[in-house]
C-alpha cells in the first residue's frame, strides 16, 4: 500500500487552508501556530500551502522543515534556523513580488524553554524575511511570548464522515476491499486520527492480502478485544458473582493478552449506548 503521507488529505482543514491561501495572495502571511491532536492534518496543510506559495521545484530551497522533537536545542535555533532565514530570497513568487521564506517547526511543544525564547528573538529579528509555522499538539507548552506573535489555528479530530471519504478513496486506489462493519470498526479505532486510521488499514491489507477487511481483522490487527469476547464479559458482569467476573477479566487479560484499559473502554461504550 502507498505510504500514509501520500494519502493524508486536508478535508478537515479546508477552512484553514483557505485562510492561509488568502493571506498568501494578499502578501500578508502571518506567523502561524497550528495545534490540535495528532493525525488531523496540521503538517499536511502547511506543506500544501507551501507548494502553492512557491514556484514548482523550488519549495525545498525556500522552506525549512524541522522536527523540533529531534532538533530542539538552542544550537539549532542559533545556527540552522538563523543561517537559513538570514539570507533573503531573490526569486519572484506567484504574486510577482519577493516572497518570504518559510520555517516549519513540527512538534514545537517539545522544544526547551531556552530554545523557545531564542526562537522568539529570531522571529523578531527576521520577520521581514521569513515566516514561521509552529506545529504542536498542546499549545499550552508554547511560551506566551511565541503564542502572541502567531495566528493560532486549532485542528479538531476528523469527523467520521470526513475520515470515511478518505478511507474509501485510499481503498479504491489500492484495490482494498473493506466491509461496512470493518469501516465502522476502523473509524472507531482511529478516533479522529487520520494517520492512525490509514496505518491500521495498511497493516490489515498487508497482514491479510486479498482478503476483505472486516471488523474481525481490524480488531485483530489493532490488538483490541473481539466483539464476541466483550459480549461474554458483559454477560458475566451483569449476571455472575464478583469472583467469577474477576476470573472472566483475568482470562481475557492473561490468556488472550488484552489490555485492561481496552476492556474497560469497550465495556464503557456498551454501557452508555
Amino acid at each position: 500500500m502507498t505510504t500514509v503521507s501520500f494519502f493524508r488529505g486536508n478535508d478537515g482543514a479546508g477552512w484553514m487552508k483557505f485562510a492561509v491561501t488568502a493571506s498568501v495572495f494578499q502578501n500578508v502571511l502571518p506567523h502561524l501556530l497550528l495545534h490540535g491532536p495528532p493525525g488531523t492534518g496540521k503538517t499536511s496543510t502547511i506543506l500544501a500551502c507551501a507548494k502553492q506559495m512557491y514556484p514548482e521545484g523550488q519549495v525545498r530551497q525556500y522552506v525549512l522543515e524541522l522536527n523540533a522533537s529531534d532538533a530542539r536545542g538552542i544550537d539549532v535555533v542559533r545556527e540552522c534556523i538563523k543561517q537559513f532565514v538570514s539570507s533573503r530570497s531573490m526569486f519572484s513568487g506567484s504574486l510577482g513580488s519577493k516572497m518570504p521564506k518559510l520555517v516549519i517547526l513540527d512538534e514545537a511543544d517539545n522544544m526547551t524553554s531556552v530554545s523557545q525564547f531564542a526562537l522568539r528573538r529570531v522571529i523578531e529579528q527576521y520577520s521581514s524575511n521569513a515566516r514561521f509555522c509552529l506545529i504542536c499538539n498542546y499549545s499550552s507548552k508554547i511560551i506566551p511570548a511565541l503564542q502572541s506573535r502567531c495566528t493560532k489555528f486549532r485542528f479538531a479530530p476528523l469527523k467520521d464522515s470526513e475520515a470515511k471519504m478518505r478511507v474509501e478513496y485510499v481503498a479504491r486506489c489500492e484495490g482494498v476491499r473493506i466491509s461496512e462493519d470493518g469501516m465502522s470498526a476502523l473509524l472507531k479505532t482511529g478516533e479522529g486520527d487520520m494517520r492512525k486510521v490509514l496505518n491500521t488499514l495498511q497493516s490489515c491489507a498487508m497482514s491479510y492480502p486479498g482478503q476483505a477487511v472486516d471488523a474481525r481483522v481490524i480488531h485483530k490487527v489493532a490488538g483490541l478485544p473481539q466483539p464476541a469476547s466483550i459480549d461474554r464479559l458483559e454477560t458475566a458482569l451483569c449476571n455472575l458473582p464478583v469472583k467469577e467476573c474477576m476470573e472472566a477479566v483475568e482470562d481475557l487479560r492473561v490468556k488472550q493478552g488484552y489490555s485492561v484499559t481496552d476492556l474497560l473502554h469497550e465495556i464503557h461504550d456498551r454501557m452508555i449506548r
